[in-house]
């Protein structure tokens, strides 16, 4: 910046002291073509200029870094997002069979509908009322085919139309023995869209309407993080406790006790 300060002030010099002479209309006396006045504006002038130029040399720096920051996080989030969704589905490929349609038998009887019912009973972690269980009924081939569909979406990494694909189906099938693990995954989906607070109505919901389900020790841990990460740091460690107290020899035991130690 002193280098150029110096090269104007040279240039502005310079400038004064070549300027051309000129004779006078009715003068014989040579006079010079810029004043003392004038050579002052046109420096003036200059250094008006190189102030105006460090200005926008100082905002573009600052927008080029501001630039650089936003993709830094674009791409942390990215990557945390993918290795999230890669923890899900290597862990659904174990707990979660896709195709569960029954064959048929020759002579088909009719199958009772099944009422799912909480062994453990305790005092609810919920603000709101519990919801009673209800009656689940069979998985038939319509429900099989909409719940394959909207988990191929998971798997082909396209969340949003995984989200509205689990949001009609659990719409279209609210009693289906698929309907607890379509408001898992639609927990899931809301984290991974930004949505914390929409992923604790469907991991609840998963408590609340499918106790004893399959995915109820996974739904109650991930109800204590979303609850850290919102800031309700004592409701995140009442979720976790009972994940332990109650699945004890479960992997989520495991995962809620690692997470319950780093809560402050």
């Amino acid at each position: 910046m002193i280098s150029r300060k110096i090269m104007f002030r040279s240039f502005a010099v310079v400038l004064c002291s070549t300027a051309p002479l000129v004779m006078a209309a009715d003068s014989q006396q040579p006079t010079t073509a810029l004043s003392p006045s004038a050579a002052a504006e046109l420096l003036f002038q200059l250094e008006t200029l190189q102030q105006e130029v460090q200005y926008l040399n100082g905002k573009l720096e600052e927008q080029e870094h501001e630039l650089k920051q936003m993709k830094a996080r674009q791409r942390d989030r990215y990557i945390d997002l993918d290795k999230r969704i890669s923890l899900l589905m290597s862990s659904s490929v174990k707990k979660e069979p896709v195709a569960v349609t029954a064959v048929p038998s020759a002579k088909p009887t009719a199958t009772p509908a099944l009422t799912i019912v909480k062994v453990n009973k305790q005092e609810p972690l919920f603000s709101s009322p519990p919801i009673a269980p209800i009656s689940l009924q069979p998985v038939s081939p319509q429900a099989q085919d909409a719940y394959n569909n909207a988990y191929n979406f998971i798997r082909q990494k396209q969340y949003e139309s995984a989200n509205s694909a689990f949001t009609q189906f659990v719409k279209d099938f609210p009693d289906n023995s698929l309907t607890g693990n379509g408001y898992y995954w639609l927990g899931e989906l809301k984290l991974v869209l930004g949505e914390p607070n929409e992923a604790l109505t469907s991991f609840s919901t998963v408590i609340n309407k499918f106790p004893g389900h399959s995915k109820e020790p996974d739904a109650l841990y991930k109800l204590g993080i979303v609850s850290d990460q919102v800031g309700d740091s004592a409701k995140a460690k009442s979720y976790l406790q009972d994940v332990i107290k109650r699945f004890p020899e479960g992997n989520t035991a495991k995962l809620a006790t690692n997470y319950l130690s780093n809560i402050k």
